[in-house]
């Protein structure tokens, strides 16, 4: 989202979803709220971090270099491990599955999990609400403006300092969602966001960087790529795949699967 419309890539999105986890784990586990509202007090709570960073931290530096805009996500995302680790303490925890942890029974032995029915779900819903904002409202249509020509956008009247506030708050919403909903398949921590931030940046990479097709297209294989590696090879080696298809995909396709070459004038 960040890197399609303001071509930013935030490597500190890994923690903004470990943020958006441990609310949810908080809100819903520790404070006994109701699932729908402890998932919305973490959407509204870490849509306002980032965009207190994007404020404080991204707005003075956004039309500087992009090693400028590297180096910052880079620190924005240790500095966001370190201060949830002050105000969620060190620990690890478990997250209840939302629907009990008993796999359903498809057919003989081809069983799925509950929870991953939910965010599977939910993860259609939330893709395909997303390209009817993109293509059929106004806001969606400048976001696109912007992500083609930021200049001739605001020649056209398009306000590109409100399209960046929406388009972090979009991103936040969906890092928020995502980490609340998959809690339950992973130990809740301050120190889950890191590995999570890499694979999401190598599932973009694998799509097309910046191509919201490919970065689905990314997700689903690198997933695929996992399980069975981990099914026929050992589990012992699951993060690493993801790292070896990188390697593979940089030096075969470096513009990633639906990406496109780009040849620049100088």
């Amino acid at each position: 989202m960040l890197f399609g419309t303001l071509r930013i890539a935030n490597f500190a999105q890994g923690d903004i979803y470990m943020i958006g986890m441990l609310l949810g784990f908080t809100f819903y586990v520790n404070a006994k709220l109701p699932f729908a509202a402890a998932l919305v007090l973490s959407i509204l709570i870490t849509i306002a971090v980032l965009l207190v960073i994007q404020r404080a931290v991204y707005q003075p530096i956004l039309k500087s270099s992009s090693m400028y805009l590297f180096i910052t996500t880079i620190g924005m995302a240790t500095f966001l491990r370190n201060a949830s680790q002050l105000v969620f303490g060190t620990e690890s925890f478990s997250h209840p599955h939302l629907l009990g942890a008993t796999p359903w029974i498809i057919s003989g032995t081809l069983t799925v999990m509950p929870q991953s029915v939910i965010i599977t779900g939910s993860c259609i819903v939330l893709v395909a609400a997303l390209m009817l904002f993109m293509r059929k409202t106004k806001t969606g249509l400048a976001m696109s403006a912007v992500s083609m020509n930021q200049f001739a956008a605001s020649l056209m009247g398009v306000n590109y300092g409100v399209i960046t506030t929406i388009t972090f708050a979009i991103s936040a919403a969906l890092a928020s969602v995502i980490g609340v909903l998959t809690a339950p398949l992973f130990t809740v921590s301050t120190n889950v966001g890191a590995m999570i931030g890499l694979k999401a940046l190598i599932a973009a990479i694998m799509g097309g960087f910046g191509n919201p097709a490919g970065a689905i297209l990314g997700g689903v294989l690198l997933g695929l790529i996992e399980s069975l590696g981990s099914l026929y090879i050992s589990s012992a080696y699951k993060d690493a795949f993801a790292f070896i298809v990188l390697i593979i995909i940089l030096f075969t396709r470096p513009q990633g699967l639906l990406g496109r070459k780009r040849i620049t004038k100088v």
